[in-house]
């Protein structure tokens, strides 16, 4: 028998510090480091000395790395594919005590002598020691914790099923890392006749209340999009505004009639799709002047469950336009009661139309070197589209006042795989081990709503339901993609089952110490050994 590394509470707990200690704040140098670290720590087991070779370091578009460590079963062809994601948002949030924020144990010190920073429900799990406390803690380095442990696990006790653990960079702002490994999942599996079984992502709960300790089980993922909003308006001199028009004034429009908005609400069972909101809203005047705001973006959240892309933008367009309408009913109104003649509309176009307006007029030639340049030029994937719409807009200014509707990456296709025979025995699975061996109640929540890489893990082949899209979105298929073919040759039903967290994104996210070093090993053991 060989020596046991992480099969304990205290082993697990030791493991899940030394992860969180190495920061890996999204787009930082820990992120980039922190695959090697990972791949040092397999190197621990057996298996992985005799097999160096299964393990890949895969590198993404954008130059950092995703871990795939693959256990290959005495003789099964059956496989479980287990999903985590390494990088952490930042820790401004924590201010004085940023330095602190991935050590738990000082951070407990520090909260335990002022607790100015948590909500009453917070300071009660610290008093009672049942949580702990850090940056990544929950969301989502224990999920990897739990992975590194069964796959010690399996390659100790020698189960015939195959394993493939994927741990990845970039989840939290473009995916870079998940999209990249299923093209190596993908290749796995052709190379070794793999047949996969289930995607297993042991992302956390997400708690439906502050003092709920119930645990969750996500059939799907939910599905998000970004539509965004171009309004060029007409420059002008603030001492004559009426011979302008300020496209602060025309967003303001939109921006009411988007943000909030029931319409956008999707429904699936009792479960709903939270309402959109801006994720960004300015005007792209680079310094202050005297001249009034002429070109004015927003960019719009928007989450999906069984609705297509295609289906919301026409939904999109429709609500823009009404407000737009709307904006220039009230700007007449304006220029009447001024004495001033208006002779223009409002025109409002997709992306699509635009570009075929541009290239009509300007050649396909001139048109596809300009969005190259604008592309090469902006490194933000996010606003890579915003300043292609402006750029084609600008060469186009005889089509304002405008208003141009688009997509911006990134973009997380929902999953859902309720009701498939084998994940509806598993849920079962789960919610009677955790009641009978713990006392613990489970439910199942048809779409996990934190967003999460599962997203690609599951397409059903119709490219049609994302034409809209790639024509609406400058950047898609050259600097952003989404491998749809890897995608459809690695679907297979998708599970998140997690360990029990709290407040992800805030100072006080926090992890349940008996869920994570106790009980959700047991049961992911639970759920493997079902499968061989």
């Amino acid at each position: 028998m060989s020596q046991q590394l992480w099969q304990t509470y205290e082993d697990r707990l030791n493991l899940l510090k030394s992860l969180v200690k190495h920061e890996t704040i999204t787009n930082t140098e820990g992120e980039t480091t922190f695959p090697n670290f990972v791949k040092d720590l397999l190197l621990k087991l057996n298996y992985f000395q005799q097999h160096q070779s299964h393990i890949l370091l895969e590198r993404t578009e954008d130059e950092k790395e995703a871990v795939v460590a693959f256990y290959k079963a005495p003789t099964s062809r059956k496989t479980i594919v287990l999903i985590s994601h390494f990088d952490t948002v930042g820790v401004e949030d924590f201010g004085p005590y940023s330095k602190h924020a991935f050590n738990p144990d000082a951070l407990k010190t520090i909260f335990k002598e002022n607790n100015s920073y948590l909500s009453e429900d917070a300071i009660e799990d610290l008093n009672r020691d049942t949580y702990l406390f850090g940056r990544g803690v929950m969301d989502m380095k224990a999920g990897l914790m739990l992975h590194l442990s069964l796959i010690e696990q399996a390659s100790i006790e020698d189960w015939d099923i195959n394993l493939i653990l994927v741990t990845v960079p970039d989840e939290e702002v473009n995916s870079s890392g998940m999209r990249k490994a299923v093209e190596t999942i993908a290749r796995l599996k052709q190379q070794h006749h793999l047949d996969i079984q289930l995607h297993l992502n042991s992302e956390p709960t997400f708690q439906q209340a502050s003092a709920d300790e119930q645990h969750y089980i996500y059939s799907g993922s939910i599905g998000k999009i970004m539509p965004g909003v171009l309004c060029y308006g007409k420059e002008t001199h603030v001492g004559n505004p009426m011979d302008g028009l300020s496209s602060n004034f025309m967003m303001s429009y939109i921006n009411q009639a988007v943000e909030y908005n029931s319409i956008f609400k999707e429904a699936f069972e009792n479960e709903t799709t939270p309402l959109p909101v801006s994720l960004m809203t300015r005007d792209i005047k680079q310094t202050y002047d005297v001249q009034t705001p002429f070109r004015t973006m927003a960019l719009f959240n928007m989450f999906l469950f069984k609705q297509k892309p295609a289906d919301l933008y026409r939904q999109f367009i429709d609500t823009v336009i009404k407000a737009t309408e709307r904006c220039e009913s009230d700007w007449l109104s304006v220029l009447e009661s001024e004495n001033i003649p208006f002779d223009t509309k409002i025109n409002v176009l997709t992306f699509e139309q635009l570009k075929t307006y541009a290239i009509k007029h300007h050649g396909e030639a001139f048109i596809d070197k300009e969005i190259r340049e604008v592309i090469r030029q902006t490194k933000d994937l996010h606003l890579q589209s915003i300043k292609v719409t402006d750029r084609l807009m600008q060469i186009c200014r005889n089509i304002a006042p405008a208003v141009v509707t688009f997509f911006a990456t990134p973009y997380y296709p929902a999953v859902n795989t309720s009701y498939d025979a084998k994940v509806e025995e598993t849920i079962e699975l789960v919610r009677q081990t955790l009641q009978e061996q713990f006392q613990r109640n489970s439910e199942r929540v048809h779409y996990f709503n934190g967003i999460s890489d599962s997203s690609y893990l599951n397409f059903s082949g119709d490219m049609s339901q994302i034409i809209t899209y790639q024509q609406n979105a400058p950047n898609f298929n050259q600097t952003y993609s989404i491998p749809f073919e890897a995608i459809q040759a690695i679907s297979a039903p998708t599970i998140l089952c997690g360990p029990i967290g709290k407040d992800a994104h805030k100072v006080s996210e926090r992890l349940h110490k008996n869920s994570a070093f106790i009980e959700l090993p047991y049961v992911l053991t639970r759920i493997v050994k079902s499968y061989i």
